[in-house]
């Protein structure tokens, strides 16, 4: 019996084992010398399973795109809570991208890989997640911020 009650206990402590979000913000490509920098949009979504009271699982799913590019990026991310809001992720993953130089269009598909901190605020099942993250495909880094709009359940 106590051993149920401490089991509720966590339960309560951590929240909601599943959760989905709806992910808006900004993406800034960082270029080489023959390559500049740009910044455009982003938007995604993402699904997170609890595993234990500080380690999750998920999918994330987002479609980025500059003036040049459009990436459709895939990834697996585990998210770290460091404390119940605090959260550090990594996540391999797969980037197709699809640019466009002169009259020229060029597809590719490349290991991506993120790195990332979120700081998750929770209201009742709602969760509203500001975050930062760095992609690191072939050498060449992106930096993607914004925020998470969720549910939990």
């Amino acid at each position: 019996m106590l051993l149920a009650q401490e089991e509720g206990a966590e339960a309560e402590e951590h929240g909601h084992d599943n959760a989905v979000a709806l992910f808006l913000g900004g993406v800034t490509h960082f270029g080489s010398d023959d390559d500049p920098n740009e910044t455009g949009f982003s938007i995604g979504v993402d699904y997170a399973r609890r595993v234990t009271s500080r380690l999750k699982v998920g999918l994330l799913a987002e479609y980025a795109f500059t003036v040049t590019e459009r990436d459709y990026i895939a990834a697996l991310p585990l998210f770290a809570h460091l404390t119940e809001e605090l959260v550090l992720v990594a996540a391999p993953g797969i980037e197709f991208a699809v640019g466009q130089e002169g009259t020229e269009t060029h597809k590719e598909a490349d290991f991506l890989m993120r790195f990332g901190t979120i700081y998750e605020v929770v209201i009742d099942k709602w969760i509203f997640a500001p975050q930062v993250h760095g992609d690191v495909v072939s050498g060449h880094w992106t930096l993607v911020y914004g925020i998470a709009l969720g549910i939990g359940f």
